[in-house]
């Protein structure tokens, strides 16, 4: 079963893509719909089909969504040191473009990230009032689901250029 929701569906219900043998997709249909989130009056769950069908909607959702996160990176990095933009600036762009045909959750968490700052809890010390975003070390981490899409886009020979 794919699964989409992060720390989020954890504790409120995820997005689920359940997959494998019809009999069993309906003899588990009630758990699965009681334990995914709900959205426009029903539960997010759908039946994907046969072998691992829902396990390979979200190895190529999380690809997409890389690509995504890739290029909102690129043009952070843009809008900084090309335009010369502070990041409160930037911020009021990505807001600019959430509201647009650029809507999606990452942009718009975006214009969200560029404001915080880094403000230690009460009673704690270090806290510095700079923009948190500079703050983080520039490196990430991969659990493989990125390359394995590349993998079938190229075995299957379809172009997937921004991933």
């Amino acid at each position: 079963c794919g699964i989409s929701g992060g720390a989020t569906g954890a504790r409120s219900g995820a997005c689920l893509m359940p997959s494998g043998p019809p009999e069993a997709w309906e003899r588990m249909r009630p758990l699965l719909e009681a334990a995914a989130a709900t959205a426009a009056g029903g539960p997010c769950v759908a039946y994907l089909g046969p072998g691992a069908a829902g396990n390979y909607v979200k190895m190529v959702h999380n690809g997409i969504e890389y690509a995504d996160m890739q290029l909102i990176g690129e043009a952070y990095h843009l809008l900084r040191a090309v335009g010369g933009l502070s990041n409160r600036e930037a911020a009021r762009a990505f807001t600019r473009w959430a509201r647009g045909p650029l809507d999606s959750y990452l942009v718009e968490i975006t214009g969200h990230i560029l404001r915080t700052k880094d403000e230690a809890a009460p009673g704690q010390k270090g806290a510095s009032s700079q923009d948190l975003v500079d703050l983080i070390l520039d490196s990430c981490g991969s659990k493989g689901t990125g390359k394995w899409t590349v993998q079938e886009a190229a075995e299957q020979g379809f172009p997937a250029a921004a991933m």
